[in-house]
């Protein structure tokens, strides 16, 4: 037989049967003109053991035959009364076959005694698929509210894909087409540093293409375009730039957010360092904490500023950050000592 159709057959659903057989085998038992009362305890037991496993038999019949109609019936057969009416004549009907054909009948009155235990049972059988049908609902119910759910889910987990993505296309290199500019001025007016150039662009984008779509991506990864990065913008400052990149062999597998880093270096290039006639130094380093991977970026720039903070390049930060990780991850800005800025985004540590 087809599972489905024995959805709801269940042990607690039969012991409730055999409580509900066991009650009816005692009322049977304590009604005089049946004359189990006028023997002994043994005999008083043995009556009501005997009416028990009939009315067992019967029951579980009952209850199995129902459930066979209404599953077959489908969920819009048992919103049917027809259906439901069906199923508690099948099921009631197929409890007296069955005791007729275990013998539990009077032999010298089999059809009107058979007449009478249907109706008795009848009844019952009512209840029975009344109460399945409404199981039914309720279970239907919370299947239904649990696929909305996960639906409700994906979607959001589709939302938040393509918000990342969004964010992460934003934070390809602004400063592309100025050293483009640089390289034609250069291979006019100083060929060799021109070439260097070039070679170092070349190094950059070989580091930061990849990267840019990448969902995940290693601190190791992470050092290594910051640090292309930086060649760059030293060719293009010369001495008006000075910058270091501290970061623990140990830490360099941990797996960071893509250009994020990056993120940081190029604002502290921006706003700090590269709007001064002097320039200044950068620090690139990354530390652990219990739990978390603290990656910093301290300049020695112009410090704050009224619109420190605000601009595309940090907010994109920060969005990512809270997409990705909520509030196990934050931005944070502090001024550095004697002047400048320092950026650190502090991670959970993987």
């Amino acid at each position: 037989m087809n599972l489905r159709l024995l959805n709801g057959l269940s042990w607690g659903v039969v012991a409730l049967v055999s409580a509900f057989c066991a009650l009816q085998a005692l009322e049977w038992v304590l009604l005089p003109r049946n004359g189990a009362m006028g023997g002994t305890l043994d005999d008083i037991t043995l009556a009501w053991l005997g009416r028990f496993a009939v009315f067992t038999v019967m029951g579980v019949t009952m209850l199995v035959v129902s459930l066979v109609v209404l599953n077959a019936a489908g969920r819009a057969g048992r919103e049917n009364i027809g259906v439901a009416v069906l199923a508690a004549i099948a099921g009631a009907s197929a409890g007296v076959l069955v005791r007729y054909g275990i013998g539990a009948v009077p032999a010298d009155e089999s059809p009107r005694f058979l007449l009478l235990v249907f109706s008795s049972w009848i009844g019952s059988g009512a209840v029975l698929v009344a109460s399945y049908v409404l199981y039914l609902r309720a279970q239907s119910s919370d299947a239904e509210a649990r696929t909305a759910e996960l639906r409700r889910g994906a979607l959001e987990t589709q939302q938040l894909a393509t918000r990342l993505r969004l964010l992460q296309a934003q934070v390809e290199p602004h400063f592309l087409f100025n050293t483009l500019s640089n390289v034609r001025r250069l291979g006019q007016t100083d060929a060799a540093t021109g070439r260097a150039m070039l070679g170092q662009l070349t190094r950059y984008l070989r580091a930061a293409l990849p990267r840019m779509r990448a969902d995940e991506g290693t601190l190791a990864e992470e050092i290594d375009l910051v640090s292309a990065y930086l060649g760059l913008q030293k060719i293009r400052m010369g001495e008006r730039l000075e910058f270091a990149i501290d970061a623990p062999t140990a830490l360099l597998s941990a797996h960071v957010p893509p250009m994020m880093l990056a993120t940081l270096v190029e604002n502290a290039i921006k706003h700090g360092v590269g709007p001064l006639a002097e320039g200044g130094a950068i620090r690139v380093s990354a530390e652990s904490s219990p739990g978390a991977l603290i990656l910093a970026v301290a300049d020695s720039g112009r410090g704050f500023r009224a619109e420190s903070g605000s601009g595309v390049g940090l907010a994109n930060v920060r969005a990512r950050l809270a997409a990705l990780y909520g509030e196990r991850a934050a931005l944070e800005l502090k001024a550095n000592a004697p002047r400048g800025v320092v950026a650190s985004i502090r991670l959970p540590l993987s």
